[in-house]
């Protein structure tokens, strides 16, 4: 706090100073004083308003404080001063994936990554969305293995990415290898249960399914698989208690386009989950009066 003090008086041009009070916003930030934080950003806005770091601050301060719009807004600004910034638009990219606007958030994450070769994160997002270029998700989940190998996000992905250009056996020695360096996390556990799924090994993707859901009690797609396992092993009271306690969280997962994409349906599951939904909708589905 002292130091970026000092720099605000001792900065001579407009753009030194502008820089010295974003450094002290950050510093009022951190000690959890928000007004003077703002103040100080503003500050150096208005003294140089080509300061992208100063409105990737700001930014940050109003997601801090749960206003999402006009966080968004000053990200959109931060892009607009210096669109060659990878980290501008990288961090307008996750407020629209965060509200759901995954077709405009691809846009800045291909940005991004084309400007910052080792931003593994971006890399990750970026895969996550391409449903319609497996090659190039696995191009992109490949490398951010190699960038970030403890990220085991990015390792459960490449499987599921291999599981869907019917790689099996690839995907199953990417499972077992993530088993045996992490056996107590949740990504190998669900990629294996989603191996043996498609195998139609019930029983053992179920293990799986208890396995990654005692590391991650909130994962929708092992929920929705478990449910789904149960149903077609005839354990109908089972099934429908899970799927009812998993869709009344998330009620786009009663949605057949939802469940499909995180099951990676083929075509002969669509009938399964077709009836699945069919009979068990209504149980999460609002009456009529």
């Amino acid at each position: 706090m002292a130091q970026a003090e000092e720099a605000v008086q001792l900065a001579g041009a407009s753009s030194q100073k502008a820089t010295a009070y974003v450094a002290l916003g950050r510093a009022y930030f951190a000690k959890g004083e928000e007004d003077k934080a703002e103040s100080a950003l503003k500050s150096a806005i208005g003294l140089d308003p080509a300061n992208v770091d100063a409105y990737l601050e700001l930014g940050q301060l109003r997601i801090f404080q749960h206003k999402v719009p006009e966080a968004e807004a000053e990200f959109r600004q931060a892009v607009r001063v210096a669109p060659d910034s990878a980290v501008a638009n990288a961090t307008l990219a996750e407020v629209l994936l965060q509200t759901g606007r995954n077709v405009e958030a691809r846009k800045f994450l291909e940005k991004a990554v084309s400007l910052d070769a080792r931003d593994w994160h971006s890399q990750y997002r970026l895969a996550t969305l391409l449903s319609d270029d497996l090659a190039r998700a696995t191009e992109l989940l490949t490398n951010v293995t190699r960038l970030a190998p403890d990220f085991l996000p990015a390792r459960e992905e490449l499987g599921l990415a291999l599981l869907r250009r019917g790689d099996s056996k690839a995907a199953t020695s990417l499972a077992e290898a993530l088993i045996a360096a992490q056996p107590k996390a949740a990504e190998g556990h669900s990629l294996m249960a989603m191996v043996l799924w498609k195998g139609r090994d019930f029983e053992a993707s179920l293990a799986e399914c208890a396995m990654a859901l005692a590391a991650d009690p909130n994962s929708s797609r092992m929920q929705l698989l478990q449910a789904l396992e149960l149903w077609q092993m005839d354990r109908k009271k089972e099934a429908q208690r899970l799927f009812v306690l998993a869709a009344k969280k998330d009620p786009a997962l009663a949605t057949a386009a939802v469940f499909c994409r995180l099951l990676l349906c083929e075509a002969r599951d669509i009938g399964v989950v077709d009836e699945f939904l069919r009979k068990n909708r209504w149980a999460v589905t609002p009456q009529e009066p």
